[in-house]
C-alpha cells in the first residue's frame, strides 16, 4: 500500500489509534463497575463516586484519568482538523517510534 501522508497525518492517526484503544478500555472498565454497581444494589450517584465507594475508588479515577484522556486527544484531532500542527504531541511521538506504520510506504511531505 502507498500512503502519500505529512507527518502531521502521521500524528492524526497516532492520536487517533490511542483514543480508540483508550475508548476499549474506559468501556470494559465501565461494564464492569456497572455490573458490580448492580451486583451491590447501590444507587448510581453514591456508586459512582469514588468518596463514598472505597472498594473500587481506585477503577472508578482510573475511568475519569481514560476519559480526560481521550478528551484531550480528541481535542488534538479537532486541532489537526482546523489546520494545526500536532506532530509534535507526546502521543504522535511515542505511537510513531514504537508501532512505526505496518504494511505501508510512507512519503512524508
Amino acid at each position: 500500500m502507498l500512503l502519500n501522508a505529512t507527518a502531521n497525518d502521521l500524528a492524526l492517526i497516532a492520536v487517533m489509534r490511542r483514543y480508540f484503544q483508550l475508548k476499549d478500555e474506559s468501556n470494559a472498565l465501565k461494564g464492569r463497575l456497572e455490573a458490580a454497581r448492580k451486583d451491590a444494589g447501590d444507587e448510581i450517584g453514591r456508586f459512582y463516586d469514588p468518596r463514598t465507594n472505597v472498594p473500587h475508588a481506585e477503577d472508578l479515577l482510573a475511568w475519569h484519568r481514560l476519559r480526560k484522556e481521550m478528551e484531550e486527544l480528541m481535542s488534538l484531532a479537532a486541532s489537526w482538523g482546523r489546520g494545526a500542527s500536532i506532530e509534535g504531541c507526546a502521543v504522535a511521538a511515542a505511537a510513531i517510534g514504537m508501532d512505526g506504520w505496518p504494511d505501508a510506504h510512507v512519503t512524508v511531505e
